[in-house]
């Protein structure tokens, strides 16, 4: 088997484009509106509809790009390591724009989905609840269909750039015709009537709200139903592989970032008469970030390559790219951070911001204790959970 893991020419030009588009246009932004909780700007957003990051991996026809995972996962790290919080944004509406491309009506995909891959609108993808997080089929939140359509009741928690999104899908809990309950997937307006949405403060990340958002007898059309009704839980299921995948790719953007900036600082900050990257705890410290580094690249892109060849093992590769990326990249932090010194716990150097913003990580797309335990399930055979 020959395995080649380097890019094609394409993919670096892609990959080099958007990299000089983001130090030159984004990276200035990034400290100020970070301190400020100032949200990313919608142009900016709007301008990554150039490098394919708005709908890429959505079909031609569709109004996509058919991107592969391998070349979608590169342009994702380079935003990642220049502003996490654009990267969520852009992570986030592409989920809600995919899952409205994977089933939604004609009608509803006309109306709604060119505006999300132009940033025209923002979507959310609204699924966990307070009491509702992994275990994901257990939905509280309940819709009740009526001859208008659906009235949806509940409580939605922790769900990314919700105060700030013109709409979103959400997954309600919903009794079939013949009793049985289910989970069904709606199309919901955020300014809609009884929709009240309240942003969280948070670790990292402030350029990216967070929210809880409140249903109160919010009036759905009938129309806005995405997929069969007591069917929905699958279209939530569909998208945690390349869910998990984005991540590890969102974590080794911040990685690299946190690389750099310990070799920027390790070359400059002389102690003793000399750089204080010439000391060989320092050097320990710079080799072990570099590996970390290396074998998340490595697994990402197995996990994308996976996914491109829809491999029977995509699951756990996706699992495991997620589990270790975004492990790893606490550690790099936390490494490039100590080699600053006390210069790394203050905010005139990244490092602090790179620690931050990546801790979430490890919680997002399933914490990484419940990909432990789906990567040993693969070898065992043995649910945890059931």
């Amino acid at each position: 088997m020959t395995v080649d893991f380097r890019l094609d020419a394409e993919q670096i030009a892609a990959r080099d484009g958007l990299r000089r588009y983001l130090e030159k246009e984004v990276a200035p932004l990034v400290d100020d509106h970070e301190a400020r909780g100032l949200d990313v700007p919608r142009p900016i957003v709007a301008a990554m509809r150039d490098f394919g990051l708005l709908g890429g991996l959505l079909p031609e026809s569709l109004g996509g790009l058919s991107m592969p995972m391998t070349t979608y996962g590169t342009l994702i790290a380079e935003v990642a390591r220049v502003w996490p919080s654009l990267r969520s944004v852009l992570s986030i509406t592409n989920l809600a724009a995919s899952v409205l491309a994977e089933a939604g009506s004609p009608a509803l995909l006309e109306r709604h989905l060119p505006g999300l891959l132009s940033a025209e609108k923002l979507g959310c993808f609204a699924l966990s609840e307070p009491d509702i997080g992994s275990d994901a089929a257990n939905i509280q939140t309940r819709a009740t269909r009526d001859a208008q359509g659906w009235v949806i009741n509940g409580r939605k928690l922790y769900i990314s750039i919700s105060p700030i999104c013109d709409l979103g899908v959400v997954f309600v809990s919903t009794t079939g015709d013949d009793g049985r309950k289910g989970v069904s997937c709606l199309l919901f307006d955020r300014h809609a009537p009884g929709v009240q949405v309240t942003a969280l403060p948070k670790m990292g990340m402030h350029s990216c709200p967070l929210g809880e958002v409140l249903f109160e007898d919010v009036r759905v059309p009938a129309e806005n139903l995405i997929g069969q009704a007591n069917k929905g839980f699958a279209i939530a299921k569909k998208y945690l592989n390349a869910g998990r995948c984005v991540v590890a790719f969102s974590a080794l953007g911040i990685a690299e970032a946190s690389l750099e900036a310990a070799v920027r600082f390790a070359t400059e900050r002389v102690q003793f008469g000399k750089p204080i990257g010439s000391f060989q705890l320092v050097q320990q410290m710079i080799a072990d970030m570099m590996t970390l580094v290396e074998t998340s690249r490595l697994l990402s892109y197995r996990a994308a390559d996976a996914l491109d060849r829809d491999a029977p093992d995509q699951q756990l590769l996706c699992s495991m790219a997620k589990r270790h990326t975004t492990d790893a990249v606490l550690r790099v932090a936390e490494m490039a951070l100590q080699v600053h010194g006390g210069a790394g716990y203050t905010t005139l150097f990244p490092v602090e911001r790179h620690y931050r913003d990546a801790r979430h990580l490890s919680i997002a797309e399933g914490t990484n204790q419940i990909q432990s335990m789906l990567i040993a399930q693969h070898a065992l055979g043995l649910s945890a959970l059931r």
